[in-house]
């Protein structure tokens, strides 16, 4: 059962005389177990809703077909499941104290994996969850792989056990489930031959396993007592890039795609030339890092051109962004600034101070990591652009400061990124 937390007044529900507290058992026959059960079974007409109110049941029938869209229900969120893995790389277990709970928070749950992207491992999954997902057809779906080797797997989970991960992946892929999967890659561990043998298991189960990306392995400065793992350096990034693209070209020949990709981090910290766009094919693995510099450039290829020539009156222009992304912006961005007369710009890279030095990428910075880095630059701006990316979903950084504090604090017009017109509006 779900209970119902809201009622819209006038609404068809609130008609029906649905209450706030009411649960909702089942619709249609079929049981409502969480939110997800009822989005997927409350979309059609007529409906038949079994409901109880203090300890009673009776049904009641929606037979428009305006009520499938918007009966004015509001229900419950789901509980998250919880991961049980101790994974060697686990970025929640480098967080720093002081933050906000939701930052400890490991998840380990196919239904948020359905709902919005987010990636599960399949290590706590049971078999019961498998025939929901088939029965329901939950796809795609976003899986953490990491290695398909069993010994490897074990111990980049930090589990003593056999999850039985090749077992759960082919009986989805065998249902027609489609899924992204990833692979964080640890030097040393699940690198070279390993990556290759996971890649290629993971190949053997196309189409219905769409895409991979190759992430490295992200280390804070507060790994005490954890497990020793290496940081990619230039060298190793274009190891990894190669290997990558070694395989792309078999995959081509076999499946017309290139199936696996390399993380942006990894080019970037190589020193390589972004690939074209279309080596990305469909961008599959945008969310992960992989192929947001391409995007990037494309889309400033296209808005220098709308650049003005001249600003009406002096003006400075301060970019804020994280260590791996400045090369890129430095090289690309900052000379078409440069041709715009009366605006002087200047485009800096924030250290990471909440999370160490190690951490480059702009979307882990902190409110307090960007106002030290604007103090430090001693550049008297009239706007501070910012990347979307260091911001949750809610307008809140890392550290929980929120936008407008950061203004407050800065005392200076702060705007996100979000097209290049923004710039200079």
């Amino acid at each position: 059962m779900i209970k119902i937390i809201n009622i819209k007044k006038k609404s068809p529900a609130d008609r029906q005389g649905l209450l706030a507290g009411d649960e909702i058992i089942s619709i249609n026959g079929m049981e409502v177990r969480d939110y997800l059960d009822y989005k997927l079974y409350s979309t059609d007409f007529p409906l038949e809703y079994i409901i109880r109110r203090n300890g009673e049941t009776y049904s009641l029938i929606f037979d428009e077909e305006e009520d499938a869209y918007d009966k004015g229900i509001d229900v419950e969120d789901m509980k998250i499941k919880h991961c049980g893995n101790k994974c060697i790389f686990c970025f929640v277990d480098q967080n720093p104290t002081g933050l906000r709970k939701g930052l400890y928070l490991k998840d380990e749950d196919f239904r948020y994996s359905f709902l919005y992207g987010s990636y599960f491992t399949l290590s706590n999954i049971r078999d019961e969850d498998l025939k929901r997902i088939k029965q329901q057809h939950l796809s795609p779906l976003y899986i953490s792989v990491h290695a398909a080797q069993k010994k490897v797997r074990m111990k980049l989970l930090g589990i003593n056990y056999d999850d039985g991960f090749k077992r759960k992946l082919s009986f989805l892929t065998r249902n027609k489930i489609e899924l992204h999967t990833q692979i964080v890659l640890c030097p040393g561990v699940n690198d070279g031959k390993v990556l290759d043998d996971t890649v290629k298991f993971l190949h053997s189960h196309h189409p219905y396993v769409l895409s991979v990306a190759v992430v490295p392995v992200g280390k804070t400065c507060h790994r005490d007592k954890l497990f020793s793992i290496d940081s990619f350096t230039e060298t190793t990034s274009a190891v990894v890039i190669k290997q990558i693209e070694s395989l792309q070209k078999v995959f081509l020949e076999k499946s017309d795609t290139r199936f696996v990709f390399a993380a942006d981090e990894f080019y970037l910290k190589a020193g390589f030339k972004i690939p074209s766009k279309n080596y990305y094919e469909n961008f599959s693995q945008y969310e992960n890092g992989v192929g947001m510099s391409r995007i990037f450039l494309d889309e400033l290829k296209r808005a220098k051109k709308t650049f003005p020539k001249a600003m009406k009156e002096k003006r400075n222009l301060l970019i804020v962004t994280g260590k791996s992304f400045y090369p890129v912006l430095i090289k690309h961005l900052l000379p078409e600034l440069e041709k715009i007369q009366n605006l002087s710009a200047k485009i800096i890279a924030a250290e990471n101070r909440l999370f160490g030095s190690s951490v480059t990428v702009s979307g882990l910075l902190c409110g307090n990591d960007i106002i030290h880095a604007v103090k430090q630059s001693n550049f008297q701006a009239d706007k501070i652009i910012l990347p979307d990316t260091c911001l949750n979903f809610d307008g809140i950084f890392l550290d929980d400061m929120t936008l407008p504090a950061l203004k407050r604090k800065l005392k200076t017009d702060v705007e996100i990124f979000t097209k290049f017109s923004c710039l200079f509006d």
